[in-house]
């Protein structure tokens, strides 16, 4: 029966799928959409193909990782980094909770026009909005994991005079760690929005320029084909990360797999 479960989850997401696409096919035979409003699947196919087979969506792939993982790991970094700060010393917590709270309040798309302004043309301002949109997720986890330690564990280091670096890295940085990879998973969606939407307005390279520039001319097989690469990146990472979850937080792996079956 388990084995069966296990064929049925792993064929579960090809057959929404399909579903999925039948479905995208009907609305256009049937429905009668126009292929401006909405191609045909093997149009959108076949448009994959000649973009990645010319080499010509190539270097706007490129320019879309780029920016994204490097402000994505950069955000990460300096979230995490805060959030331990402040989830161990309560001064830099009444310090910056305030600020963050508010900062988080701000719409970073809102924002795009003025880190443009500020960075220009390029990686630079694509880098600098996916720290920003990066950073609470993985702030508000981390926080929320430390925050969450088993208190008797902490008191028992205590009693045993361990320092408060040790206390942090033997104890709460291990129990916070599966929260710290639920934010990573969540970064991952706001680093491919904030760039698509930092290309947007820069309009120089990367997918979202390409989306922008065949919106433009109405050729919505190149846009729908340009989403389905984004989707890709979106899915890869994601399942990148749910593999270094279960070999870095092993002791929890049963656990976390069970929780997400259900």
């Amino acid at each position: 029966m388990s084995e069966r479960r296990a064929r049925l989850r792993r064929l579960a997401p090809w057959v929404s799928l399909l579903i999925i696409v039948l479905i995208w096919q009907a609305a256009v035979t049937i429905g009668g959409a126009p292929p401006m409003l909405l191609p045909r699947p093997a149009q959108t196919a076949v448009s994959l193909w000649e973009s990645l087979a010319s080499g010509e969506i190539l270097p706007h792939i490129g320019a879309t990782l780029s920016g994204a993982a490097i402000g994505y790991l950069a955000g990460s970094l300096i979230a995490i980094m805060v959030a331990s700060a402040m989830a161990t010393v309560p001064l830099i917590e009444r310090l910056l909770m305030l600020h963050i709270v508010a900062f988080q309040a701000i719409p970073k798309v809102a924002l795009a026009p003025l880190v443009f302004i500020w960075f220009g043309f390029g990686t630079p301002s694509t880098v600098a909005l996916v720290t920003l949109s990066c950073f609470y997720p993985v702030f508000v986890n981390t926080f929320s994991g430390i925050r969450a330690t088993d208190p008797n564990l902490i008191a028992l280091m205590q009693a045993c005079h361990a320092s408060r670096w040790h206390l942090f890295r033997t104890v709460q940085l291990p129990a916070a760690a599966g929260q710290i990879f639920v934010g990573l998973q969540i970064g991952v969606v706001f680093a491919l929005i904030s760039a698509v939407v930092m290309e947007f307005v820069n309009g120089s390279a990367g997918l979202g320029y390409t989306i922008q520039a065949a919106a433009t001319t109405l050729n919505t097989a190149s846009v729908f084909a340009a989403l389905l690469l984004l989707a890709f990146i979106g899915i890869t990472a994601s399942t990148l990360l749910r593999i270094a979850r279960r070999k870095i937080v092993f002791w929890e792996g049963e656990s976390s797999d069970a929780a997400q079956l259900h």
